[in-house]
């Protein structure tokens, strides 16, 4: 029977996540997870090896956090591995959700360290276990069957691809392995209180499955691995029959979608509409706008959808428009085309500007390097409106009035906010808050263009 070691490499040779040439920031937590994965990673033979960095953040969330931090200090010191640490003040720590502003917090960390580091890819010690529990919890919340899928073996992420090449092992055999190896590794006392909802399905609800079938971790990565598989095809497939029924005016074109095949509608229109901003359609309103589309004897009518917008159709056209007047304020505002290399001002103090090298910036000034689809540039910067949308990871959307609630912003900042949008109006970042997380196909560096976003404050400059 093949070794861990040897399972790992192995999937590594088959996924061919990176090679010797590449750097992966690996984040180490100090938990049994990360710490098998660090070791793993280590004993890779030498042309499978990559450059390693690690990346730990110290959370200040419990007592012993300063202990795991000396613990990973001494452990990379002695594995001649760099390091670098970052801190999460416990003044920052917000009163309620903390886990989801600890994670925000640990990848916008992640990110930079890639970016400093060089680094293409980014990876994570989710293992079999995680996979079965994000697939369950989704399928109790319910929801649009991509999400399904729950965790990938990788995704585009920063300035390159977040890997997780842990998913194919469970818990079991890492925790099996760490011994054998007579690893070093920290408890979290928070993985077992039952008041979070994961720690639920982890401990209460995944073990009664299993008791009814010991494999059953095994069939859900399975069913991972299938609806990736399709998924994926109904994405290339839904994006080729789109060009066919859309005109060059963004219009839909009633008689040759009707012409689709009928399981390929439902898709075809919802992707359709979410190219016009809209989303959030309830299964019902798909059914009414299908029935409206398929009905002649109703060549002209309109139908309110959300986010302030109405479909039309027209005869052989069915277009989406905006019905609501925006609020004066926001239209007193004129946007700005960003063109590259130019400052443009965000406020009294600080500036904003697009560039195609990180170089055009100075040390002092706040950047973000993320890469973009040809068709997305060039950039505008505007007021926010209430249509406007965040993609989410997921491939769910976060509506940005939303993200300003739940941050508390004053109704005063909420009039000045500022959002990125691009060429096709979809907001890349809520300055400040929050970014847009795009999906980007493998070959997204031949094709697709870097850029780094950067702001610099003026405020010394002002009080001379």
């Amino acid at each position: 029977m093949l070794t861990l070691q040897k399972q790992f490499e192995r999937h590594l040779e088959r996924s061919r996540f990176f090679n010797s040439h590449d750097k992966l920031v690996v984040a180490v937590s100090t938990g049994v997870d990360s710490m098998v994965l660090l070791d793993l990673l280590q004993s890779v033979p030498d042309h499978q090896r990559p450059q390693l960095v690690v990346a730990h953040v110290n959370h200040e969330l419990r007592a012993q956090s300063d202990e795991e931090e000396h613990y990973i200090r001494q452990y990379c010191t002695v594995h001649h591995l760099p390091l670098v640490v970052k801190h999460w003040p416990q003044a920052t720590h917000p009163q309620h959700g903390v886990e989801n502003a600890a994670r925000q917090f640990r990848y916008r960390f992640f990110a930079a360290v890639m970016a400093d580091q060089r680094a293409q890819f980014l990876a994570t010690a989710h293992h079999q276990n995680d996979l079965a529990e994000t697939m369950l919890m989704k399928m109790t919340r319910g929801g649009d069957l991509s999400q399904l899928v729950g965790i990938s073996d990788r995704r585009p992420f920063a300035t390159g691809e977040l890997v997780r090449p842990l998913l194919p092992f469970s818990k079991e055999q890492l925790q099996e392995y760490a011994t054998t190896r007579q690893l070093k590794w920290y408890e979290d006392e928070t993985n077992h209180e039952l008041d979070v909802q994961r720690n639920r399905f982890r401990h209460e609800i995944l073990p009664l499955l299993e008791k009814e079938n010991p494999r059953v971790r095994e069939h859900l990565a399975n069913y991972h691995r299938q609806l990736t598989e399709l998924l994926a095809w109904q994405e290339e497939a839904i994006s080729h029959q789109l060009s066919q029924v859309v005109d060059r005016n963004h219009r839909l074109k009633i008689l040759p979608f009707l012409a689709a095949p009928e399981p390929a509608q439902r898709p075809l229109l919802e992707r359709w509409l979410n190219r016009q901003r809209v989303y959030d359609l309830k299964d019902r309103q798909l059914t009414a706008i299908l029935q409206l589309l398929v009905n002649e004897q109703t060549p002209q009518q309109a139908v309110e959808l959300p986010g302030n917008f109405t479909l039309v159709k027209d005869y052989q056209y069915c277009l989406v428009k905006d019905h609501k007047k925006l609020p004066q304020e926001l239209q007193k505002f004129q946007p700005h085309v960003i063109e590259l290399e130019q400052w443009y001002r965000i406020s009294d103090t600080r500036k904003l500007a697009v560039a195609t090298r990180e170089s055009f910036f100075t040390d002092d000034e706040e950047v973000m390097a993320m890469w973009l689809s040809p068709d997305q540039l060039p950039l505008t910067l505007r007021r926010w409106q209430p249509a406007d949308r965040l993609r989410l990871k997921g491939g769910g959307h976060q509506r940005v009035k939303r993200v300003l609630i739940d941050q508390k912003v004053s109704q005063q900042a909420r009039e000045r906010q500022l959002v990125l949008v691009d060429a096709r109006g979809e907001v890349v970042w809520l300055l400040g808050r929050k970014w847009s997380w795009f999906a980007r196909p493998q070959d997204f560096r031949q094709q697709w263009r870097p850029v780094v976003i950067g702001i610099k404050d003026e405020e010394e400059k002002k009080h001379e």
